[in-house]
């Protein structure tokens, strides 16, 4: 099969496999971004999904489809299920989601219509999930494979040096010969695209996309500067996102330029969190988990965002959006961050609590503030929702002949 491209004149029929239609976390925000903008420009869009929480929370109807967990084996059942969808819906476009089924996704894909593969985290091409050892802390760059059996004796990855975790691998390397037939494989960072390569998946079917945000994500006019520094650390307060390092950064700040912490997330650290943030004399406001008009305020209300993360992140999206606030980011150099902080923050090295707090202090600093603010609306501009349609429409354009 061969992938051409043709000017886009007709309505595309796209069906969309996902893991769940509703309320959830950045893949889930992405399409509620997306799905509903290609309605409006005119695509007939079905979609499937692993879990519904909601039919039409993504602005077209959704089918659940209860295919297998990525820790299991491949479900014929729900793979059949999807065929079925197929032939009644007869798609111009199969868009899968980060499909971990690797039964579904050929079913899927044996449909004759331009095939794409949407890679949203590490999960295809790690059985751990996100590139991160269990013991250790350590990120791993090595390709999943006979690799990942050495680590999990060492590190403790998958399910440690057992039958299973040989198993898991086995599963998710089906899942990867899937994603290599597709026409296209989209990520949202060229960190992202590089790990592809290194899976095999051919440059010729690779695309960047940057992810879009929502038109109302962005500030209609520069916030100003708010009159008490604040810091906002936006995410799941777990181990991998670094807060509790954002706190120990922030306690080698003298006492008297500590900026306020504001937190907004909830995780399974945040009562390790607040007992630190008092140890130390840090004063922090916790808002629980938010949508996204009050994360909105949020970013308004803050002076800088903080990205500790301490895994390699697969985009960082909470840093774009503080970007379309006019906030300036300082953050760990992990994963896709150096792709996109620029000019408008400040990345230094992973766990470098003193080159965060040093940072920061940068940041803080009013000159600095300014030019790392006007670049953040700068560079937020490259994000607009419409910039990122059409070059889903270019690649809808293809055909399989």
């Amino acid at each position: 099969m061969t992938f051409s491209t043709r000017e886009r004149s007709t309505t595309m029929r796209v069906l969309v496999l996902c893991e769940r239609v509703g309320e959830e976390g950045g893949m889930e925000t992405y399409l509620r971004t997306v799905l509903p903008a290609l309605v409006a420009a005119g695509d007939d869009v079905q979609i499937a999904a692993r879990f519904v929480d909601d039919a039409n929370a993504f602005g077209a109807q959704a089918e659940q489809v209860a295919w297998s967990d990525e820790h299991d084996a491949p479900s014929l059942v729900a793979a059949a299920t999807v065929g079925r969808i197929a032939d009644r819906f007869l798609p111009d476009v199969v868009l899968a989601e980060n499909v971990l089924d690797a039964a579904v996704l050929g079913r899927a894909f044996d449909r004759p219509a331009v095939r794409i593969y949407g890679v949203h985290d590490h999960r295809p091409f790690c059985p751990n999930g996100d590139r991160r050892y269990p013991q250790g802390g350590g990120i791993c760059t090595a390709p999943m494979g006979a690799a990942c059996t050495w680590h999990a004796l060492v590190h403790g990855c998958a399910y440690g040096p057992r039958a299973a975790t040989t198993r898991l691998v086995t599963t998710r390397r089906a899942v990867l010969r899937a994603i290599r037939r597709a026409d296209a494989v989209l990520t949202l960072s060229p960190f992202m695209a590089a790990i592809a390569r290194a899976h095999g998946i051919s440059s010729n079917s690779l695309h960047v996309i940057a992810p879009p945000l929502a038109n109302d994500a962005y500030a209609s006019s520069p916030m100003p500067r708010p009159a008490a520094d604040t810091v906002l650390f936006a995410g799941r307060l777990v181990p991998s996102k670094g807060c509790r390092t954002l706190l120990a950064a922030l306690a080698r700040l003298p006492r008297r330029q500590r900026p306020l912490l504001v937190v907004a997330g909830e995780g399974p650290e945040l009562e390790a969190t607040i007992a630190q943030a008092e140890r130390d004399e840090i004063s922090m406001r916790w808002l629980g988990r938010c949508d996204p008009s009050a994360m909105r305020a949020a970013y308004d209300a803050a002076t800088l965002v903080a990205m500790p993360s301490l895994w390699a992140e697969p985009f960082g999206l909470v840093g774009i959006e503080a970007f379309a606030r006019g906030r300036p980011v300082v953050a760990f150099s992990v994963g896709a961050i150096p792709d996109w902080i620029g000019g408008a923050g400040v990345a230094v090295h992973r766990g470098d609590e003193a080159a965060l707090a040093q940072g920061m202090a940068d940041l803080l600093a009013q000159t600095a503030w300014g030019r790392a603010s006007q670049a953040a609306l700068l560079q937020a501009q490259g994000y607009r929702l419409v910039t990122h349609i059409e070059a889903l429409h270019r690649i809808f354009a293809g055909r399989v002949a």
